[in-house]
């Protein structure tokens, strides 16, 4: 891949090796598959529901935010 920029290459590849991706983990709550954030308690946070089903995104029981200890 070629990145034509005017930026130097330092400042476009700054916190690229971060582990900043190291927090999130999928899974699924109730059987709607999600994207957790791992939270410092232990407990995980939902962050963004991964499904192409549109009644999933109806269930008032799962949506973004939540937080749940990711069963």
């Amino acid at each position: 891949m070629i990145l034509w920029t005017v930026l130097p290459v330092e400042q476009v590849m700054e916190g690229f090796a971060d582990d900043a991706y190291n927090r999130y983990e999928t899974g699924e709550v109730a059987g709607i598959p999600v994207l957790f954030e791992k939270m410092d308690t232990g407990l995980k946070k939902i962050v963004r529901i991964n499904s192409s089903d549109p009644a999933h995104y109806l269930n008032q029981k799962v949506f973004p935010g939540l937080i749940t200890s990711g069963l």
